[in-house]
């Protein structure tokens, strides 16, 4: 049963992209949304043209599991950026979860870190 606990709000993807190949936001939208889980941390990472003798490394944010709940009817779509509590993210994967009688109850996103608002 999904039961939103938050508001968030969500950035549409305008269908371009920047220089780097990321997506430009057009229209925004805010809505309910139910957290399910977020974690972010300081991971540390590789730096593939340092890794031989100094073992190079840097630190950067990610989000291994990041699970949001958008009701049946939002306007949130795979690749847009959702805000929640001030953490951006990005929309990965977009699930539809039925309730028992096999109506559309929610949909599950899974998303990837974007950056601080």
């Amino acid at each position: 049963m999904y039961r939103p606990n938050k508001f968030c709000t969500i950035r549409r993807s305008g269908g371009k992209t920047d220089v780097y190949g990321q997506p430009v936001s057009g229209l925004t939208f805010r809505e309910r949304c139910a957290v399910v889980r977020l974690e972010v941390r300081n991971a540390k990472s590789s730096v593939r043209a340092d890794t031989s003798a100094s073992r190079g490394s840097a630190r950067e944010r990610e989000t291994p599991h990041a699970i949001i709940l958008l009701g049946p009817f939002t306007a949130g779509r795979i690749d847009d950026i959702i805000d929640v509590g001030g953490v951006l993210l990005r929309i990965m994967s977009l699930e539809q979860r039925f309730d028992i009688d096999g109506r559309m109850d929610h949909y599950e996103i899974t998303c990837s870190y974007w950056g601080r608002a």
